[in-house]
């Protein structure tokens, strides 16, 4: 059988090609018949006119445009979902020449799903719904990801339920679609899916949370408690890229962190926050402890401070010194009071 809906034979060597051998780059001829009569064929699953369509809009046909718009059937959105998804047409293969087989003909082809570009936003928006839940993975994989690039604030649920996803490609759209959507109720659920994220979503999720911003700082904080220290990690990373002054509390005390790598990423953390964390880091050192580790960290952002303000290395300088001498647990926090008020005796 062929892969397209029977048409007159154009072409001598085309109609000698063997009944059951695909036409793998033969496609039918384009002809004249109307963009809207070929939507309303191509919604009924007929290959021949869901070609001839497809090649009018990969060659900015207004008209073809139009006609997916315009048509008043779920069937069409369907499909074209499933081709860009599958390579398939209503169940059916669908083998097209290399130009409408490319990643731009598919990334031209979702376009028809945004708002403004092609189909209703409802239509659009009911079709992918549905999408998200189907068996094949493919299909679900790629309606995520377009709701991710709707950007609709009401998707939401959809895509936070695909953040459980059985498939890894799945959850990871999911994640990146919570990211261009940028609804904050979706951290407290972005934070459970990463306790068992692997790398790859982990690093996802992390990009998600930073691009949230702001908002996701109250639920970051809260979880910088955690009993994990891969979620610790992540969150006081995340509040070092989003430099939000609410958060240096938090980074300042994972300076001590009891899991080394969470006590290192809060001081590069804290570097990220210049002048802003120079007091509640000289107050950690002299209400804190000493410990080997605190050490270690504290200097690293204190020696951070002065190579980027020399203004700095006078006052700052003692202190270092101090972590790294005999006496430094009683030392530095006595190093730490003198810089401090010699810090504001300067102004600075």
């Amino acid at each position: 059988m062929t892969l397209f809906d029977p048409l007159p034979d154009t072409n001598t060597a085309a109609s000698s090609t063997p009944a059951d051998q695909p036409l793998i780059d033969q496609a039918p001829p384009v002809g004249m018949t109307p963009p809207t009569l070929l939507a309303r064929e191509a919604a009924e699953g007929r290959r021949g006119a869901a070609w001839r369509l497809l090649h009018g809009i990969m060659a900015n046909d207004p008209e073809a445009v139009t006609s997916v718009a315009a048509l008043d059937d779920d069937r069409l959105a369907h499909h074209l979902l499933e081709f860009i998804a599958l390579g398939t047409w209503a169940g059916k293969p669908f083998v097209l020449p290399g130009p409408l087989r490319s990643a731009y003909a598919r990334t031209s082809l979702r376009t028809l799903f945004l708002p403004g570009s092609g189909m209703p936003s409802g239509r659009a928006e009911h079709v992918l719904q549905a999408a998200a839940h189907d068996a094949r993975p493919a299909m679900r994989e790629n309606a995520i990801h377009i709701l991710g690039l709707i950007g609709d604030i009401t998707t939401t649920p959809t895509l936070i339920e695909a953040l459980n996803d059985s498939t890894q490609s799945v959850r990871l759209q999911a994640a990146k679609a919570l990211g261009r959507v940028g609804n904050p109720a979706a951290v407290p659920a972005l934070l459970r899916t990463l306790r068992d994220a692997d790398e790859q979503l982990g690093s996802q999720i992390f990009s998600t949370l930073v691009h949230l911003g702001s908002p996701a700082v109250p639920a970051l904080i809260r979880e910088s408690t955690s009993g994990s220290a891969w979620i610790r990690w992540h969150c006081v990373r995340a509040l070092g890229e989003i430099c939000d002054y609410r958060a240096l509390p938090v980074l300042v005390r994972a300076l001590h962190d009891s899991d080394h790598s969470v006590a290192w990423m809060a001081a590069k953390s804290l570097a990220r926050y210049g002048k802003m964390c120079l007091k509640p880091v000289l107050h950690v050192l002299i209400d804190t402890e000493m410990t080997p580790w605190l050490v270690e960290t504290a200097s690293y952002v204190l020696h951070d401070l002065y190579v980027r303000d020399a203004k700095l290395k006078p006052y700052l300088l003692p202190v270092i010194q101090s972590m790294h001498g005999v006496a430094y647990r009683i030392a530095t926090p006595q190093a730490a009071g003198k810089a401090l008020n010699a810090l504001d005796e300067a102004g600075l």
